[in-house]
């Protein structure tokens, strides 16, 4: 069997009663191998095509048919993406911080994501409570988080800045251009990802890379995102943009403009490794987020064959599909807990 994953904080068992409806009305009898017919037929013949749902319920049959080809074929999912371009996948930590959290606090967790090997690490100083603009106390404050954590972790770390799309451009470049003495690896989202003009604005003004996409579903809005030459990393979502077929596409139309792929990833176990096997084989891929050492400790255990972190980086290994076996037991142990959808994802 493939295993697949289409996670949705906050709306998953409506994810999961559209896989149960697409299994027995299309997916049954069909030939596995066929991942590009099944996705074209189950986009194009669907009126109702779009949005996050439809492209989540979609990404999680097509990762579990990419697990089930390479099963069926005895080879890893890599290698049926062309094969290993790298051997090890460099990661950063994401899920370490106390938001919002004093300078010195921020500081002391990043010290310990260091000495657990991580070469860099990923933090919003902002906090949840800015939208739009920022008081010039808390624009302070948030640049002294970041100031606490470059001298906590020195030069050779890299700091990777969130800004979950809270501001407008004004403020997004005014907040860039103050974190470009502390050399961040790029700046996240700092204005809404469906404006293309004002985040093309924001890069030529600050001196960051600028990275988006984790909230954008399918190839064409990057597609918009490149042409304008408004981004620098693009961020789709294994488990919500289309699956592994439709992120090689989307790879393809950054790598045609130089732009670097970084999957975002807050994703459980197979959402992480299948995000891993398109790396190994993505020519312009740059680095994966990586959650899994700040979850519950159960992570390692309801799947046999989890990679693991090691000096920053992360290696899969030759078994055959994403070389995860469900441990049963452990999976009913920990039942689905629901999400008030007033509760802060990531």
């Amino acid at each position: 069997d493939g295993i697949g994953e289409a996670s949705m904080l906050g709306f998953d068992p409506i994810v999961a009663s559209l896989l149960e409806e697409w299994g027995e009305a299309y997916l049954v009898g069909k030939d596995p191998m066929a991942n590009e017919l099944h996705w074209m037929r189950l986009y194009q013949d669907n009126i109702g095509r779009g949005g996050r749902l439809f492209s989540t319920a979609l990404s999680g049959i097509d990762l579990a048919l990419w697990d089930l080809r390479g099963k069926a074929l005895g080879v890893p999912v890599y290698k049926l993406l062309g094969g290993p371009i790298r051997d090890k996948i460099r990661v950063y930590a994401n899920g370490w911080y106390t938001t919002p959290g004093a300078p010195e606090l921020n500081a002391e967790e990043a010290k310990r994501v260091v000495a657990m090997g991580y070469t860099a690490m990923k933090f919003d100083p902002y906090g949840h409570d800015s939208y739009y603009t920022i008081t010039a106390e808390e624009a302070q404050l948030s640049e002294d988080r970041v100031a606490a954590v470059r001298e906590a972790v020195g030069p050779d770390v890299d700091i990777l800045v969130e800004v979950h799309a809270k501001f407008n451009v004004h403020t997004a470049i005014e907040l860039g251009q103050r974190l470009e003495k502390y050399r961040p690896f790029w700046f996240e989202e700092p204005v809404s990802q469906e404006n293309v003009s004002e985040m093309a604005q924001v890069r030529d003004h600050v001196r960051i890379p600028i990275a988006t996409g984790e909230r954008l579903y399918l190839k064409y809005p990057f597609y918009e995102l490149v042409k304008a030459q408004a981004v620098d990393v693009l961020q789709p979502d294994i488990c919500n943009a289309g699956g592994i077929t439709e992120l090689k596409k989307i790879a393809a139309i950054a790598e045609s403009q130089h732009v670097s792929m970084a999957p975002h990833n807050t994703n459980a176990a197979v959402g992480t490794v299948a995000s891993m096997h398109l790396d190994v084989a993505m020519p312009n891929f740059l680095i994966q987020e990586y959650h899994a050492e700040f979850y519950e400790p159960h992570y390692f255990e309801v799947f046999d064959g989890l990679p693991r972190q090691k000096d920053g980086y992360v290696e899969l290994s030759e078994d055959a599909g994403f070389g995860l076996t469900l441990n049963e037991d452990v999976f009913n142990a920990h039942p689905y807990i629901p999400l008030g959808r007033g509760e802060r994802g990531i």
